[in-house]
């Protein structure tokens, strides 16, 4: 269990004490549970996963609703970031079910908090809008942890949908309940995942000329930040990500040379997020064409074709071939060009579509989950 693992985090700490003060064995474990979701939030999946295996082989035996459904939770949350962000389980899912039927509604609109993370990774607006708000209004004010990955995923779909003026209110208030829940993790992912959705809204300008002009720079600063405070953490989930965000962003800013040696560098690591790789070779690509490697810059090319899959989001397909395009053309291939600027044109389009339903159907929802 993870009552023996040295705590480097305040959230850590807090949960072991409440581990060692539990007036029950139920309360205990459920404790212990809530700590692997965590610890599988930071990267340590095989802890996470050992401290899971010995909960469900205690539980089988009796067969507590309300630990079965922080098993489950801990186990859809370990799914989600052992695979980079695609939820592979329905473990969240079951748990939810099992605290509509229980009426355990505190731990319920955590699970829609987090139903609405998956709903985001899917680009599902509409299913991430209802689920925001089930967990607003579901969550007491005490609720930390629902309200905190509510507001985040919130905050996410606004800002991918290019109002980071209305996202700002929904990170303050994920932030807030954060340092009030001790979570560190949540913190390290508010910092990240601005920085991320910087460099996208940065990616959308220089390649439809619609955006936020200073995103790039803002982008840049919220990485290294985002950097220096997992190190004090201890938070290692998705690291292998983190280079190639930098990479990306000196790539926007025209700088080939330094993106290539970036992604030289790290790019293998970071491959298993499946849905990124057409993008991202696609970029290394045009990096290659641009500092005059044509025949690598073809062959990445054509692996970032491959890499087209059901996976890559609208964007993400989108920048790959407004990227595939300008490789092409350096290359000297103008019949590819005008293919991959046709494809790019249409799901650009596709994009604007999704983020104008995004800002509907988030812009009215209050802080308590009621529309306005």
């Amino acid at each position: 269990m993870f009552d023996a693992v040295k705590a480097t985090s305040r959230m850590e700490r807090r949960l072991s004490i409440e581990i060692a003060r539990a007036r029950s064995s139920l309360e205990a474990d459920c404790k212990r549970a809530e700590l692997a979701a965590y610890r599988a939030r930071l990267g340590y999946f095989q802890q996470a996963s050992d401290a899971l295996a010995v909960l469900r082989q205690k539980n089988q035996h009796t067969r507590e609703v309300l630990l079965s459904a922080w098993i489950h939770l801990a186990q859809g949350i370990l799914s989600y970031f052992s695979d980079v962000g695609v939820s592979k389980t329905d473990g969240v899912q079951r748990a939810h079910a099992l605290c509509l039927a229980a009426g355990l509604h505190q731990l319920r609109s955590t699970c829609a908090a987090w139903l609405a993370q998956w709903d985001y990774s899917r680009v599902d607006m509409e299913a991430l809008s209802s689920h925001v708000r089930e967990a607003l209004q579901a969550a007491g004010s005490e609720n930390h942890s629902a309200r905190s990955r509510a507001n985040l995923v919130g905050a996410q779909a606004l800002h991918v949908s290019g109002r980071p003026d209305l996202a700002q209110i929904w990170y303050r208030r994920s932030r807030e309940h954060a340092i009030a829940d001790c979570d560190d993790a949540t913190i390290s992912a508010l910092m990240h995942n601005m920085a991320w959705l910087r460099m996208l809204c940065m990616r959308q300008l220089v390649f439809t000329g619609r955006g936020d002009v200073g995103a790039g720079r803002h982008a840049m600063m919220n990485a290294e930040s985002n950097a220096h405070f997992d190190e004090m953490v201890g938070d290692s989930s998705w690291h292998e990500l983190k280079p190639i965000l930098r990479a990306q962003i000196v790539s926007l800013q025209g700088d080939a040379a330094a993106a290539l040696a970036l992604y030289q560098e790290h790019l293998a690591e970071a491959m298993k997020a499946a849905r990124l790789q057409a993008y991202l070779l696609a970029d290394k690509a045009w990096c290659h064409a641009q500092v005059g490697h044509l025949d690598e810059a073809r062959n990445t090319a054509q692996l970032a074709i491959q890499s087209l899959t059901e996976e890559t989001h609208v964007d993400d397909r989108a920048a790959a071939h407004s990227r595939l395009a300008h490789t092409f053309s350096l290359i000297g291939d103008a019949s590819l060009e005008q293919s991959h600027l046709a494809l790019a044109e249409s799901d650009w389009a596709d994009h604007c579509t999704m983020q104008v339903k995004a800002v509907e159907l988030l812009s009215r929802v209050c802080e308590d989950g009621s529309t306005g």
